[in-house]
């Protein structure tokens, strides 16, 4: 009996020897689990770091185009501006006053739209209205006369300019009868002028003109000077 006895102490000395043994090899799930997480953020950290050495050298070469690009636009919008002025700067208002005395007295009033063709280079329509008074057979007669005219004006210098301007006015004439008739009478008047400014964008100006064509019609002699007196603003 003692023998049966200490063969089974012996049996369960063993037994719970052997399930010691394998508690303590066998790792948990849990645990297990754990390992696998704290590895795994390893793994991450060790990704971002390398995902900046791809992306910096392309945001260096678009930083880099940027400024490039800002400067190519700025140069094109400047270029765009100064290759062509704006249309309604190009206009500009004004008028001249004109007086001739003598056999034949007049005084002129004439307002005018003018265009910039290029920066030395003016055209522009003018309509007159003349107040007249001539002398004839003995008598004096007073007129109101009116017209239309264009002109073409070049700079040949800073302020001395060319003028040549076609016209036609409509004149209250004098007959020998002593009764009046209206005629309409060309003109090519040409001559030279000066200009002054008086500010960034207004002027006044003087030129005298010669009438080329002496029509039997006009009332100014051959060759009579006629001084004109004008002024003028832009935009």
């Amino acid at each position: 009996m003692k023998k049966i006895i200490t063969f089974v102490c012996i049996c369960l000395s063993v037994f719970a020897q052997a399930q010691t043994e394998t508690n303590t090899t066998t790792t948990p799930p849990e645990e297990a689990n754990k390992v696998n997480q704290e590895v795994t953020p390893a793994t991450d950290a060790n990704t971002e770091i390398k995902q900046p050495t791809i992306v910096v050298p392309v945001q260096e070469t678009q930083t880099a185009q940027k400024p490039q690009e800002k400067t190519k636009k700025k140069a094109k919008n400047e270029n765009e501006k100064k290759s062509a002025m704006p249309f309604l700067k190009k206009f500009y208002f004004g008028g001249t006053f004109g007086a001739t005395f003598g056999k034949y007295t007049s005084i002129t009033i004439a307002p005018t739209i003018g265009y910039r063709l290029r920066p030395s280079l003016y055209t522009g329509l003018k309509v007159y209205y003349t107040y007249s008074k001539q002398k004839s057979f003995g008598n004096s007669y007073e007129h109101h006369n009116y017209g239309i005219g264009t002109f073409l004006r070049w700079f040949a210098f800073k302020d001395l300019y060319l003028h040549i301007a076609p016209e036609t006015y409509s004149f209250d004439t004098v007959q020998i009868d002593g009764s009046s008739e209206r005629d309409w009478v060309p003109y090519l008047w040409a001559g030279a002028g000066t200009r002054k400014r008086v500010s960034k964008r207004s002027w006044v100006s003087v030129h005298v003109l010669f009438d080329m064509l002496n029509d039997k019609k006009s009332p100014y002699e051959q060759w009579e000077p006629n001084v004109v007196i004008g002024a003028g603003t832009s935009f």
